[in-house]
């Protein structure tokens, strides 16, 4: 399997992100995501400017670092910010939602794509698609033995929109959008619908 300590570090990183709303609240988890930002920027910027810090990275960590970023941010930087986003822009029901789409369906896609992608739309495939929404909506119903409800047609709408936004080729890190974007959808979903 391709880049397992990315996923397996993707997947953990998303659900200790989660936990630190629901264990500290939301003006300290406010303050969490904010000094985990400016953490993750700070050791990025250095490896970024400090090449003997980035040939070290890769060398060290390059099962959690993608060959495409080594004159480039990471994805933790973004992870981090559109979780922290999420949770400061949307109710914690959505952004919880929004944040488990971009834990659990973006690895499922990753995975599933890899392995069994054959049909291919842009550099994504239909298999990982596929996966990812599915992914998405097991989390997403997972979430009401949690406590956390959202009404059926808010998830399904959430996933979609999410799978939908990780196909697509856009200049900014589907980490920061996936939660952003689904998040926004599904708020406003609500808010029309009363």
């Amino acid at each position: 399997m391709i880049h397992t300590g990315r996923k397996a570090y993707h997947l953990m990183g998303g659900l200790v992100l989660l936990s630190i709303f629901y264990i500290f609240g939301r003006e300290r988890a406010m303050v969490c995501y904010g000094a985990l930002f400016l953490f993750a920027l700070a050791l990025d910027g250095t490896r970024l400017l400090i090449p003997t810090w980035n040939r070290f990275a890769f060398e060290h960590f390059g099962n959690y670092i993608r060959r495409n970023e080594e004159r480039k941010l990471t994805g933790t930087t973004t992870y981090i910010l559109g979780i922290g986003l999420s949770f400061y822009l949307y109710s914690p029901a959505v952004a919880t939602a929004a944040t488990c789409f971009l834990a659990i369906g973006d690895v499922a896609a990753t995975t599933i794509g890899e392995r069994y992608g054959t049909r291919k739309i842009g550099d994504k495939s239909v298999e990982g698609t596929i996966a990812f929404v599915a992914a998405a909506l097991c989390a997403g119903f997972l979430l009401s033995l949690a406590g956390i409800h959202l009404a059926f047609w808010v998830i399904v709408l959430g996933a979609v929109v999410a799978a939908g936004v990780e196909l697509l080729p856009l200049p900014l890190n589907d980490n920061l959008v996936i939660p952003l974007v689904s998040g926004a959808i599904m708020e406003l979903a609500l808010r029309i619908a009363g």
